[in-house]
């Protein structure tokens, strides 16, 4: 039968040479698409993140203009102490706001809520306590004359002045008078159709009782929107009740302050504007708007005792709209903002004003959200395309200055004076994720090509090995067999000694290498002639003498195989065939030739190729001697353990005696 011509197809590659830049782009366009998917329906945990992003970018901004008109008057510590504990008799709070129109208020500003009588009023005293005492019928609450209530009621009617109410967003409950808030004077509010429909509908109140409600010159309500975290960010400045709209306290303060009550909603697709006078405030789709907050002890601040022991200079207040609020610790009314402080109730509802009346305002349009969506495909497309390319480092580059310059970017556009917030958060990460992802890929794809590379190095071993001992075949027509079953032979013995202490060194790969080298072991036969290599009887002492050359000839052609290359390292595999074909007939006791090593001087192949070598003519027929049976062989070698083969490598093949037996009858000579 004729040789098979060795194929000249192109191997079927684990993986093209440009194989590996589609999978890229589509792993890039794939992370691109699902940032976009978090962006437009943002879990908790972006929402959270956003708003510490939020946050840190807030604290950069400069210190806004101020308008100079809030002033707070705080029922602090020093008051309690002066006027005893919260809340006050209202007389004395008649008193705090007589005083404080005295001084120039333009408005008076009540933050906080007063739904019950009076309880230190005497007459609600004395029916309290025939109540409680059962002395008596009490009288209806109807006919109880509230004293206190109706001296604070004449003097919120001396001025402009407003209550603060509560408006229920779940219970419904309902507290104090009945029936509509009172708005300013004069409020109108025109609003284009659906500009309110996501807007939160309350369901209940809790006002101040009727005779200081009927008093004041208006009502709004202290609603503050708390967002995920608990941090006080925004605040709603209307809220549509029972088919009207009814401004916040804050708001309605700078109304009773101006002559202009007229407001307008402007509502479109991308974005809701509040509309009063010249101001256009911006308001996010569930009507709240966003708070440019002042830093701390930014308004003037005056304790309520100083104002009842009559302190402050007349017209010290004019034209101010005078806040009166809890400030003692322990009022409970405080709110943690964006900077990490905790401000009071009092002090944010300033923070609203003086943020109307400057003009400087923080919007977060509709749109945003869709002009995020456009830079995260945009950068996450030219991420994809740089990272699918050559040259590791300038992508890299590109991508960290994309993500640098989506967070400068926003963060200048919030502290420019438009104090527009465009969530950068998903911009900036979609960069960052593709970079990430496409390097681990392209690491992975390396990984396969090199693993191909391997796979290519061992074909082209394993056939520069193959081809060499057809050589060995070719010359000697007994050794074709010979070669196949003492690569298993040496195989076989080598995982067995592995399994011993001393020989880490026959890990998996170091095995495979001397089952790959054994066929080898014979390639100097090549070199002697053919009237000595296939002579079919004994040889002469001569004879014997040019045959034992083989070793040294073989190991002589493996080394100038090596050592005739650029990169001998390369060829290291053929370590293992060059000891073999030098020393495989080496002996124990120092017997043995060319070198006449002993001991552990000689290599571990040629060990183990001297037994498996041994063991093989032993058992294999030749015409100058018959075979021998296993049992024959194996007390042949027994008899010389420590001798002429290595007693641990005789140990090794009584283990695998039975494995020996197969091999020799699974790859038998032909007859």
């Amino acid at each position: 039968m004729s040789p098979v011509a060795p194929s000249r197809a192109t191997p079927q590659r684990l993986l093209p040479l440009q194989g590996g830049r589609p999978v890229l782009i589509a792993a890039g366009l794939a992370l691109t698409l699902c940032a976009g998917l978090l962006l437009i329906f943002s879990p908790l945990f972006i929402q959270e993140t956003e708003l510490r992003l939020y946050d840190l970018m807030l604290a950069g901004r400069a210190a806004p203009q101020k308008s100079g008109v809030p002033v707070i008057v705080g029922i602090d510590e020093e008051s309690l102490k002066a006027y005893g504990q919260w809340p006050w008799p209202r007389y004395r709070l008649a008193r705090l706001v007589e005083r404080l129109e005295a001084l120039g208020a333009k408005v008076v500003v009540l933050d906080f809520l007063m739904p019950e009588p009076d309880r230190t009023s005497p007459d609600v005293i004395m029916a309290e306590r025939r109540r409680d005492l059962g002395l008596s019928p009490s009288p209806p609450p109807a006919i109880v004359t509230d004293v206190n209530s109706q001296r604070l009621a004449k003097a919120l009617a001396g001025g402009p002045t407003i209550l603060g109410y509560y408006l229920d967003l779940a219970t419904g409950v309902r507290s104090g008078a009945g029936g509509a808030p009172h708005l300013p004077a004069g409020m109108v509010v025109a609003a284009m159709p659906g500009a309110s429909a996501q807007w939160p509908t309350p369901t209940g109140m809790i006002r101040g009782i009727g005779a200081l409600t009927a008093a004041a010159g208006a009502e709004g309500f202290t609603n503050a929107q708390h967002d995920l975290d608990g941090v006080l960010r925004r605040v709603p400045l209307l809220m549509h009740y029972e088919g009207a709209y009814y401004p916040s306290l804050a708001l309605g303060a700078v109304l009773l302050a101006s002559q202009e009550r007229r407001l307008r909603i402007d509502h479109d697709a991308s974005e809701t504007l509040l509309c009063w006078g010249e101001r256009r405030i911006p308001l996010d789709r569930l009507g709240d708007t966003l708070i440019d907050f002042r830093t701390r002890d930014s308004f003037p601040y005056f304790s309520a005792r100083a104002i009842l022991d009559g302190h402050p200079a007349a017209g010290s207040l004019r034209g101010k709209i005078v806040l009166i609020g809890a400030w003692a610790k322990g009022l409970g009314d405080v709110h943690q903002v964006p900077s990490g402080q905790e401000l009071h109730g009092v002090e944010a509802h300033a923070a609203v004003i003086d943020t109307i009346l400057s003009g400087t305002f923080i919007a977060q349009p509709t749109w945003a959200r869709g002009a995020g969506l456009f830079v995260v495909l945009l950068l996450g497309g030219m991420s994809t395309w740089l990272l699918s390319r050559p040259g590791y480092v300038l992508s890299l580059l590109a991508v960290m200055g994309m993500s640098g310059g989506c967070y400068w970017g926003a963060r200048a556009l919030l502290l420019s004076r438009e104090g527009l917030f465009i969530p950068p958060l998903i911009p900036m990460a979609t960069p960052i994720l593709v970079m990430t992802v496409l390097s681990l890929v392209k690491y992975g794809i390396e990984a396969r090509k090199v693993q191909q590379r391997n796979h290519d190095l061992i074909q082209a071993q394993d056939t520069i090995i193959v081809s060499m001992s057809t050589l060995t075949a070719a010359r000697d027509k007994e050794s074709g067999r010979h070669i196949l079953r003492t690569q298993r032979y040496v195989e076989v013995l080598a995982r067995q000694l592995a399994t011993l202490p001393g020989y880490a060194v026959l890990d998996e790969a170091n095995i495979e290498l001397l089952a790959k080298s054994a066929p080898l072991h014979d390639i100097g036969k090549v070199g002697i002639p053919d009237h000595i290599l296939s002579k079919p009887g004994a040889l002469t002492a001569e004879e014997y003498d040019i045959m034992k050359t083989h070793t040294l000839i073989g190991a002589q052609a493996l080394s100038k195989t090596m050592g005739g290359t650029e990169h001998p390292e390369k060829l290291a595999f053929l370590n293992y065939a060059l000891q073999m074909a030098e020393s495989h007939h080496e002996k124990w006791d120092g017997s043995g030739y060319p070198l006449g090593l002993s001991g552990r001087a000689i290599p571990l192949a040629g060990r183990l190729m001297a037994l498996a070598d041994v063991y093989d003519a032993l058992v294999s027929r030749r015409v100058y001697k018959r075979d021998f049976s296993h049992e024959e062989a194996q007390e042949w070698i027994l008899a010389r353990s420590g001798t002429h083969f290595d007693p641990e490598v005789v140990g090794a093949f009584m283990a695998q005696r039975e494995e020996f037996i197969r091999i020799a009858r699974e790859l038998a000579d032909e007859e």
